[in-house]
């Protein structure tokens, strides 16, 4: 009986290590290979306020960004938008003002939206006021007014690329 339960207690099993290497390297190469790159939702160019102020002169090649100011009441709802010293009523009309000012040739909007091609100045900056309480829905309208349109075909047509905001005072 002894002879037998030493024969057994040397039987032991043991795992092959070989294989399990191998079947990680395969996981790993299927992984690398069907991996795909998420692609770009959106580019705003927007540039933000930078937390210290730089001593660096304005270059006189650019021209001074046009303010867009943004006012809320308590609640954060927006009260009131002015651009430059126009007050307009909604973010279709500051479309529309942008627009007028962007424009280099003697379309009107309805004619740019008809499908004329406007011809903008591409090295206009929009600077965006907003008050602190304001909501970020209306800073993204804002945003969205003043970058471009999409005209009765449904093309987007680009007239900001240049948006950035006020820094906090």
């Amino acid at each position: 009986m002894s002879s037998r339960r030493i024969e057994i207690e040397k039987s032991e099993s043991k795992l092959q290590m070989t294989s399990m290497i191998d079947v990680v390297f395969l996981l790993l190469a299927f992984f690398v290979v069907t991996y795909k790159t998420p692609e770009v939702e959106g580019d705003f160019n927007i540039r933000m306020p930078a937390n210290a102020q730089s001593n660096a002169a304005p270059e006189l090649d650019e021209l001074a960004p046009v303010t867009v100011k943004l006012t809320s009441d308590a609640d954060g709802k927006l009260n009131g938008i002015i651009f430059g010293e126009n007050k307009l009523e909604d973010m279709k009309s500051l479309r529309a003002a942008v627009f007028r000012y962007v424009i280099r040739n003697n379309l009107s909007f309805q004619d740019a939206y008809d499908g004329a091609t406007p011809e903008f100045r591409d090295d206009l900056e929009i600077e965006l006021d907003c008050d602190p309480n304001l909501r970020y829905e209306y800073a993204v309208e804002a945003i969205t007014a003043v970058t471009g349109y999409l005209n009765a075909e449904d093309q987007v047509v680009k007239m900001v690329e240049k948006v950035k905001f006020t820094p906090p005072k």
